[in-house]
């Protein structure tokens, strides 16, 4: 039964750049076929060779925006929940600004030029680090650049965010739809639902059950029990 779902199923590695083990992780799983986007840091580090052993493998290329106070976190491997939500609405309400919003515009600007730099082309799609682009003055951004750049598809979900019901999930999904008028209105794709790996709980009961139409699954298989879940299940 699962095997049939497979094809509604999108299966993005995020952090490609973050980390040698992150970088290693995910060119191992894309090889394998086990992957169908990788999100790059474009300010991140890469081994020699690392870039056109990705290009090989044919996966889609999205850029991984991150803002620079993100960039001095990247060897945090994974955060306690409290220190994510703490860190996650200080940023939102730092985000409610023209000044800010401006400042964003070119970080993300220099990024994905950056991204056609290393890469010889523009990215296929656009997502950011700990999913700041949903914050309604950066998701505006993120549109403005889509379309100035002519990148066809965003991290969003049409019709919904999977994931538990605490706190984070909640302000993940209100923003969504604070966000969802002016996607509509933009015109881009993006996939029906989202969910993160890690917000799964039940991996064979999640998969059983996903909802009809395309369903994005991020995961970071630099964390080792992500690694094997996508190994196993993809």
């Amino acid at each position: 039964m699962f095997h049939k779902k497979r094809k509604n199923l999108i299966v993005a590695a995020d952090d490609f750049g973050k980390s040698e083990l992150a970088n290693l992780s995910i060119l191992k799983l894309a090889k394998l076929g086990k992957l169908d986007r990788v999100s790059v840091m474009s300010d991140g580090n890469f081994a020699p060779g690392e870039i056109e052993e990705l290009i090989t493998t044919g996966v889609k290329l999205d850029i991984h925006l991150e803002l620079d106070w993100q960039k001095k976190r990247r060897d945090i491997l994974k955060a306690g929940a409290l220190k994510r939500g703490i860190n996650f609405f200080l940023n939102y309400f730092r985000a409610d600004s023209e000044h800010r919003a401006k400042q964003v515009l070119r970080e993300y600007e220099d990024q994905i030029e950056k991204f056609r730099k290393i890469f010889g082309c523009l990215p296929n799609g656009i997502n950011s680090h700990e999913y700041v682009h949903y914050f309604p003055p950066y998701f505006r951004v993120a549109l403005e650049l889509a379309k100035k750049f002519d990148i066809p598809y965003v991290r969003f979900a049409m019709k919904g965010i999977l994931r538990k019901k605490n706190i984070i999930g909640l302000t993940l999904i209100i923003l969504r739809r604070l966000d969802k008028k002016i996607f509509l209105e933009s015109g881009l794709k993006s996939s029906d639902y989202f969910s993160s790996l890690d917000w799964i709980g039940n991996t064979d009961y999640f998969l059983k059950n996903i909802p009809e139409g395309k369903t994005e699954i991020a995961c970071h298989p630099e964390r080792e029990e992500e690694f094997e879940l996508v190994d196993k299940y993809f």
